[in-house]
């Protein structure tokens, strides 16, 4: 069967169900922990997914009532396949109970990596299916899961000792505790070596401990761990818990539905808001965990806030005056794309995700130091760009009806004069157009001065604030909001337009549809003064061009306009006649990750144009 491969980068809840449905991908494969990160997700998109469902409610009818989930994954969407580490059976029967099929797998290195598969219309809760061909597996006197077929690797390179240790008998010990049922299917119970064994002999499974933990609603995140005291070896939870929650209460609800056997006799409040966890398979270092509440390593400490930070931070803005938690970032003259820039820095320097609504809510640098400790915002604003205007159908109307009557329209008001068209030729692929922004008018200008070749292959950017009835329905009236509709359609249709927010949040959003752009052979035209000029000075160009162009790889062909304010001026209402100038200058290949200083020439080439 032929199918594609995504590989995500992101964690991000949104933008991993934003790919799903854009792509249109049917299977999703992943760790456990972005299943928890997805269900809090959709449950904040979507509050009717934790209503329980009737026992023995119908498939299809499960999926017609949780269908804004289904449209939100989009409808092509159908399954998880999880495994890495060991799934919360409460997570698969969320999902299940959803409506999409939740297949779990067992998996090894030495393994090539897969051992055992559920099969997606016959998985059975819990287990992880039952060998592949080729494969069998056995349960030791311990409980230790052993295997052996063809796809096991023979040993560890240049490693006798380990190989020695692993390997018995053609059985490769997989340090897992496990259990075969009747049918066949395993059930994994734990990793041998995590495994608390009591002083009276008796075992317990951390994770049976962290299922009964993370049910508890002021629990966050959890680890338990067996930690070795004069009596041997007990329980003990490292919790990570919730505004509000009480750590003795946490410990005494858990311990009510435990065994007794079970029962946690210690616990640590974690001072950082998450544990120590693998980069890929994101598995609870419990190792580090241990030796961390018994002392045997430092404390980390927390992570770096915006606190201080973010002063040091904004200070390229500052140009030179004090920075203070009372300095606005209007002060700043933030534009959207430096405000991306500043996000991105913080992120860094606290090593955890920004929400972007909130930080579009930011007016002081005090806001920007509470974002840290906010919680992401369940509902926030996912711009839905058109696709349908780049479909077939879209281009042919929009070229004939540019080259029958818009354009000659436009053409009674700008008489354009165009030098630098030579500067085209040679160049095959997408760019990206830059200019001096003067008016209204400057993108009918552009087009009309293009060649039709180009002409037909822009994507002008246009401020999405001037859209705000569009895209906020609930803050005007009606008229309002559908003339603001009519002119952002018609934009997207006639001209092929996006939107760039100034103040909002959605600039990433924004930032990646570009992005998609360009890969399909379609050539934005940036204004990146991202204001009016009013008259013939040039402003300051804002970075995101340079951001583009050298993350993009694509040239820039830079754009001088002259006299296109004299056309349309910004307070005029209508349109004069009048001569306007287009100058179309060499393409500039911007390489590196100084974004401001590649604007800088970008800019610099304009005003000698």
């Amino acid at each position: 069967l032929e199918g594609v491969v995504v590989f995500q980068r992101s964690q991000n809840p949104q933008e991993i169900v934003r790919q799903i449905r854009e792509r249109r991908i049917s299977v999703l494969v992943s760790v456990p922990k972005i299943l928890e990160v997805l269900k809090e997700y959709v449950a904040g998109v979507c509050p009717e997914v934790l209503e329980p469902a009737p026992a023995g409610e119908k498939f299809w009818w499960r999926w017609w009532r949780f269908r804004r989930a289904h449209r939100l994954f989009g409808y092509k969407f159908w399954s998880f396949i999880v495994g890495g580490a060991a799934l919360d059976p409460a997570l698969e029967s969320f999902w299940g109970g959803l409506g999409w099929a939740v297949v779990q797998g067992y998996g090894l290195t030495e393994a090539a990596p897969i051992v055992t598969l559920n099969h997606p219309f016959h998985a059975r809760k819990g287990t992880v299916g039952k060998p592949i061909a080729g494969v069998e597996i056995r349960i030791a006197e311990d409980g230790e899961v052993l295997v052996r077929g063809g796809n096991v690797t023979a040993g560890y390179f240049n490693n006798p000792e380990a190989t020695a240790e692993a390997f018995e008998g053609g059985w490769f010990h997989t340090g897992d505790i496990g259990e075969l049922d009747e049918s066949g299917r395993l059930t994994i119970k734990g990793r041998k070596k995590e495994m608390i064994v009591l002083p009276d002999g008796r075992n317990v499974f951390p994770e049976d401990v962290e299922r009964v933990l993370h049910a508890l609603d002021g629990v966050a995140e959890c680890a338990v761990v067996g930690v070795k005291t004069e009596a041997g070896e007990q329980v003990h939870a490292a919790l990570v818990l919730k505004e509000g929650a009480e750590a003795e209460a946490v410990v005494r609800a858990a311990n009510a539905a435990l065994e007794e056997h079970q029962k946690i006799r210690g616990y640590t409040v974690w001072a950082e808001k998450e544990l120590p966890r693998t980069e890929g398979t994101r598995k609870l270092k419990r190792r580090e965990i241990r030796a961390r509440i018994m002392g045997e390593l430092p404390s980390r400490p927390a992570a770096r806030g915006a606190g201080e930070g973010i002063e040091a931070l904004v200070e390229k803005w500052a140009a030179g005056r004090a920075v203070t938690a009372e300095t606005t970032l209007e002060d700043l003259g933030l534009s959207s794309l430096d405000r991306v820039e500043l996000m991105v820095a913080i992120e860094q320097k606290t090593g955890g995700p920004v929400d972007e609504a909130a930080f579009a809510q930011a007016r002081t640098l005090a806001d920007l130091k509470a974002l840290e400790s906010a919680p992401p915002s369940e509902h926030a604003e996912v711009i839905e760009f058109p696709k349908w205007n780049r479909s077939k159908l879209a281009q042919w109307f929009r070229v004939f009806n540019q080259n029958l009557w818009l354009l000659n329209l436009a053409r009674i008001f700008a008489w354009v004069r165009v030098e630098g068209r030579e500067n085209l030729k040679g160049l095959d692929g997408p760019v990206l157009f830059a200019s001096n922004h003067q008016s209204y008018f400057d993108t009918p200008v552009v087009l009309i001065g293009l060649p039709l070749k180009w002409r037909s292959r822009v994507a002008p950017a246009m401020r999405k604030e001037f859209f705000d009835a569009h895209f906020h329905p609930e803050k005007h009236g009606r008229f309002k909001w559908f003339t603001s509709s009519l002119n952002y359609w018609l934009a997207a249709l006639m001209f092929n337009a996006l939107p760039i927010p100034q103040r909002e949040a959605g600039t990433r959003q924004t930032l990646r549809y570009i992005g998609e752009l360009v890969e399909e052979g379609w050539c934005p035209l940036i204004f990146p003064e991202g204001r009016h000029s009013r008259d013939e000075t040039i402003g300051r160009f804002q970075a995101g061009v340079a951001m583009m162009a050298s993350r993009l790889k694509v040239p820039v062909v830079p754009i001088r306009l002259r006299g296109v304010n004299r056309v349309l001026h910004p307070d005029w209402s209508m349109a004069r006649p009048g001569f306007v100038r287009m100058r179309i200058g060499e393409p500039m290949v911007l390489e590196g990750d100084d974004y401001a200083a590649l604007a800088r020439r970008v800019e610099e080439r304009i005003r000698a144009m």
